[in-house]
């Protein structure tokens, strides 16, 4: 074996290993008896970067196993040798690795199989990697597309000398393959695969942040992609980077839509997080035609159509999330601007008692989506959350023994078990259509997007009296508005009044952040605007609602939280972090149903349920930030049509 002034060279360590975790049996099937091996001549290796996280000494590989793998399995990691010997059955028939195997049958973890390789090749074990442990500058050497493949992530450096995070300590292509890349010697350090993977996305994130800014004369344009993660490719044109890096941000930054709007000197883009819009960045007005191209390329539009609106889908993988954008172009008089609307598809989809549901509200929104038939509405603004409520409802009472169909624009998330029909007004597929279509198909359960028109809504009411339960949305900015919109559009008083079961407005708060907020006593003015009496609020003792001290983030009482102005990493800067939902429900009783039929306005009909024990929005979001959820601003923001 040779060894060289850098170290020991990796083909003579490749030559000096044997297979990862084979295990030598003989023909009984038991181990081959352990004897002390030859200890080979020390082998030194110098100029090791001595990190934080391995120790003060360098790292020194033993060229030859002290022990099998499962031996060392069976003293570290309450491995049983009749598991081991059962493993050692099936590889012989099957063939593979043994620490594979182990892992396989669930026998092992993860981490237990890589300390055993670390001892067993005495290298070190990173338990704990984190983006700050990476090499930033032997990073600039190694496409991301390699590092993720081959999971591998450069720690440390010092004469000649790498430190290399890998899963697999006998992946020696890999290991040729960054020794020609970094011209260095390396030195493996097992780590978590997974792990090494979350942190290459993350440092790669913060890499791609520097394309943010387009030098002066960079111009280009590309074709779109397949499906691959975005962070993946290796284009180098300047717009195809920069449409990715945008891209890329937004998802990271937990964004909604994009705005992309030309101005006199500039391409400014804003991002709306959690239902606020911010600006973001800024390129030279000279890039906006690539820009708007690069995009429409991507949906599959006309980029030679500049006059006309057009609408188009895009679907990427970015940092391992599918994620789908709907895109919308439309004239301006300084060019086309463009709205890029993101749906993370990995998206877990919430139950209803994750969405900020009261315990009474609960317990009321449950009995109406068990009901056997009716109409729930579901009201509010564009981006109040009305589909992730009704998504959540299905998904509480979907089961095998019940036909659920929805007409959707568009279907944001796939339910399993459920027949998702997107409309399609250009071949007339409309929410009136499907609906009357759906009637044909036995269903159970009937969810309509939106109701707009006289025909979808008499279709509904319909559907709802044959024994259908029904769920559907209308535009409205409370509960009581509903009733008389339904009214507006020509539905008579009493086809609402006996179809209706309930009718739920709801807004989105921003949650105060968690790690900057801070606590301190509002004036009076300031709970009198949300309809509190200030000495019962100083007190802690509200009538209607209901404190709990022992509440783990609830402010002191008397006091409430609010956000602070330079926010934190969590936050992004802006105090506030994730939104929760405010609720007004309205439930059909006899009173409501009688004023229904006399065809009351909404104020008489809203003015009467509270009677009856109705919390109003503002109500429902003073419950929000007495638990600490929010602040007095937020719920202030959205509830504006709530004040007298």
């Amino acid at each position: 074996m040779r060894v060289t002034e850098k170290g020991l060279g990796i083909e003579d360590f490749s030559d000096a290993i044997t297979e990862l975790g084979t295990e030598e049996a003989n023909q009984d099937g038991g181990f081959v008896p352990e004897t002390e091996p030859v200890p080979p001549p020390p082998i030194e290796l110098t100029n090791v970067k001595k990190h934080p996280e391995i120790g003060s000494e360098p790292v020194r590989p033993t060229a030859h196993p002290v022990r099998p793998l499962g031996q060392i399995l069976v003293h570290r990691s309450g491995l049983t040798q009749e598991q081991l010997q059962n493993a050692l059955n099936t590889q012989s028939q099957e063939g593979g690795r043994i620490g594979e195997i182990l892992l396989r049958d669930r026998l092992i973890k993860e981490t237990d199989l890589l300390k055993a390789l670390a001892e067993q090749f005495s290298l070190d074990f990173m338990e704990d990697l984190t983006p700050d442990d990476a090499d930033k500058e032997l990073l600039q050497k190694i496409p991301i597309t390699f590092a993720k493949q081959q999971r591998v992530l450069p720690i440390g450096e010092e004469d000649e000398m790498v430190s290399v995070a890998m899963a697999d300590p006998l992946n020696w292509t890999a290991l040729d393959d960054l020794r020609a890349l970094l011209d260095m010697e390396v030195m493996p350090v097992l780590a978590p695969p997974q792990l090494i993977v979350d942190v290459i996305n993350t440092v790669y994130t913060r890499k791609s942040e520097g394309l943010a800014e387009m030098g002066k004369d960079e111009f280009g344009e590309g074709d779109a992609e397949e499906l691959i993660d975005i962070i993946d490719l290796t284009d180098e044109a300047p717009i195809i980077r920069w449409v990715n890096s945008l891209l890329f941000n937004a998802v990271k930054e937990r964004a909604s839509d994009i705005h992309i709007e030309p101005g006199e000197k500039f391409v400014i883009v804003r991002n709306r997080i959690d239902g606020i819009l911010y600006e973001t960045r800024q390129a030279n007005k000279g890039y906006h035609s690539s820009i708007v191209a690069r995009v429409k390329i991507m949906a599959g539009l006309n980029i030679a159509e500049k006059r006309l609106p057009q609408d188009g889908r895009i679907r990427r993988k970015i940092a391992g999330r599918d994620i789908d954008m709907r895109v919308a172009t439309i004239p301006t008089a300084r060019g086309e601007r463009v709205t890029i609307r993101l749906l993370d598809r990995t998206a877990v989809l919430l139950d209803l008692k994750d969405l900020g549901f009261g315990p009474d509200h609960l317990q009321q929104m449950e009995d109406l989506i068990t009901r056997p038939h009716g109409i729930l509405l579901v009201t509010g603004p564009t981006g109040s959350g009305k589909t992730t409520t009704l998504y959540a409802a299905l998904s509480k009472i979907n089961s095998p023994d019940k036909n659920i169909l929805t007409a959707e624009d568009p279907v944001e998330y796939q339910l399993e078990g459920i027949s998702q029909t997107q409309v399609n007004p250009k071949i007339e597929l409309t929410f009136a259509s499907g609906l009357r279509s759906f009637l044909r198909h036995d269903p159970d359960v009937i969810m309509v997007g939106e109701i707009r028109d006289l025909e979808t809504a008499e279709i509904a009411i319909q559907a709802s009296l044959t024994g259908h339960l029904v769920f559907s949305t209308v535009h409205t900015n409370d509960a009581a508005g509903g009733i008389t919109r339904l009214v507006d559009m020509g539905v008579e008083p009493f086809l609402v009044a006996s179809s209706l079961n309930g009718l739920l407005a709801q807004r989105l708060v921003r949650k105060v952040c968690p790690d900057c907020r801070e606590v301190y006593e509002p004036t009076p003015d300031e709970i009198r605007n949300l309809g509190l009496e200030p000495e019962p609020f100083y007190a802690g003792a509200i009538p209607g609602h209901p404190l709990d001290e022992n509440e783990p983030e609830a402010p002191p009482l008397g006091t409430a939280y609010r956000a602070t102005g330079k926010g934190c990493s969590r936050c992004l800067g802006t105090g506030y972090t994730g939104r929760a939902g405010i609720y007004e429900l309205l439930i059909m009783d006899d009173l409501v149903r009688t004023l229904a039929l006399k065809n009351t306005d909404a104020v008489e009909v809203k003015r009467a349920a509270i009677s009856q024990g109705m919390r109003t929005l503002r109500d429902d979001g003073a419950r929000k930030i007495i638990s600490g959820i929010t602040t007095i601003s937020e719920v202030m923001r959205v509830t504006q049509e709530d004040m007298t």
